[in-house]
């Protein structure tokens, strides 16, 4: 390749880099900017490797890879929330973004009415919630509720009953992923609600049993 074919290249992968870059700016969602972000740092390896100028080429060398990884982690987490929503209930999607913590056994995570900050994952162990008489068992998400109420307050207590093992992730972060990609924001309302039939389902068996144990006395 002479030396003026290198030269177009150069300014064709330029141009089209400055593109990528524009469209990036006016990505709506966080998928289409990774994508826009990840064309423009590779354009931008090019022109850095074929002009021989070595700070672009190593800004754009780190960039890219790093924009792919993002950009993959979103694409799975939309695919693997759209399959929850349409299989079983669960949340395993979210466990990448939480952070690990652990409680003994008779511990009050939260108190019913105090303002919320945070949703958990039960991984081990078994969280009451004494209000309505649930049991938790381990792969359940709870405490995200508060996040959709008007005045962010928690709707009921939550105590451990055991020794667990729990995830935990900020309301702030939560609502970054709510907010980073509309179609993930609707599957997880679609979940959130297929939790609420889960609760009411839970809490009328519950009174079923209470019930039948008060006509057995």
């Amino acid at each position: 390749m002479t030396s003026e074919h290198i030269l177009y290249l150069v300014i064709a992968a330029s141009w089209m880099q400055s593109v990528a870059a524009v469209a990036s700016a006016y990505s709506k969602t966080m998928i289409r900017l990774r994508i826009a972000s990840t064309i423009a740092n590779f354009l931008g390896v090019v022109v850095g490797a074929a002009s021989g100028n070595m700070a672009v080429l190593t800004r754009h060398v780190i960039l890219f890879p790093l924009d792919l990884i993002r950009l993959r982690e979103m694409r799975k987490l939309v695919a693997s929330v759209k399959r929850a929503a349409d299989g079983e209930l669960k949340v395993e999607w979210l466990k990448p973004f939480m952070h690990p913590s652990n409680v003994r056994a008779g511990a009050l995570l939260f108190r019913k009415g105090e303002e919320a900050d945070r949703a958990y994952m039960l991984i081990e162990g078994e969280i009451e919630l004494p209000e309505v008489g649930i049991r938790l068992p381990p792969g359940t998400l709870f405490g995200e509720m508060a996040l959709f109420t008007e005045d962010g307050l928690r709707t009921a207590s939550a105590r451990a009953l055991t020794d667990c093992r729990l995830l935990s992730i900020s309301y702030e972060e939560f609502e970054q992923l709510y907010f980073q990609n509309p179609q993930f924001g609707l599957y997880l309302i679609r979940l959130i609600v297929r939790r609420c039939q889960a609760n009411t389902q839970q809490l009328e068996a519950v009174a079923w049993n209470r019930t039948t144990e008060d006509v057995g006395t």
